[in-house]
């Protein structure tokens, strides 16, 4: 669905399955942006012991130099709903995104209908309903750093306090917006989310 939106905005998408195969194209100095719909982390927890063998991640000194030089320089990032959780080895991603999962502290509920509010002034949300509802998940509780720009705010729960789910964000020279919705490809491509990831692409590609 991702690479649909890319292409449908007259752009050249390449999919990529691992973290250190982006950071080898990334390298090779022929893309604008990078679009990270990913969840790849150390899975430290007792929960996730029947997976890690196969599946626990460690982020390598050559793709985070790749990635936190590529945005850095310039390039655009549109992360997508689980990125603040990757690489979870590596603080800097934190400043790179806007964002970093605390283990422990940060959570979200089960999915759900999600009444998302939009605060900010900005391209990426010019034009949008003033508020909209997706079926997907707020991640709350987050290490939200302070020079994020927040767009949209959604809660947990009724109680709950609102909650930052999407954000513009600048990271060296480079554009950066985070999507907290995008658990399935019917949230990515629901009209209000993904007119909103239209625009944060376009966003970070400078075009707007």
């Amino acid at each position: 669905a991702l690479v649909e939106l890319v292409e449908r905005a007259g752009h050249t998408a390449v999919l990529v399955a691992h973290p250190d195969e982006a950071a080898e194209e990334l390298a090779r100095g022929t893309f604008d942006a990078l679009v990270v719909n990913a969840l790849w982390w150390r899975m430290e927890a007792d929960a996730y012991a029947e997976w890690r063998d196969e599946w626990a991640y460690r982020t390598p000194g050559e793709t985070r130099r790749a990635i936190a030089t590529f945005v850095g320089a310039g390039g655009g990032l549109l992360a997508n709903h689980t990125a603040p959780i990757c690489f979870d080895d590596w603080p800097e991603w934190g400043d790179v995104v806007g964002a970093g999962w605390r283990w422990g502290i940060s959570s979200h509920p089960p999915r759900g209908p999600v009444a998302a509010r939009v605060v900010g002034d900005h391209p990426v949300v010019d034009g949008l309903p003033a508020e909209f509802t997706v079926m997907d998940e707020v991640y709350g509780d987050m290490q939200v750093r302070d020079d994020v720009e927040v767009l949209v705010v959604a809660k947990r729960t009724p109680d709950d306090a609102d909650q930052p789910v999407i954000w513009a964000h600048r990271y060296g020279a480079g554009r950066v917006v985070f999507d907290g919705f995008g658990h399935d490809a019917d949230t990515i491509t629901h009209p209000v989310n993904g007119a909103l990831l239209a625009a944060g692409l376009a966003y970070v590609l400078q075009e707007i």
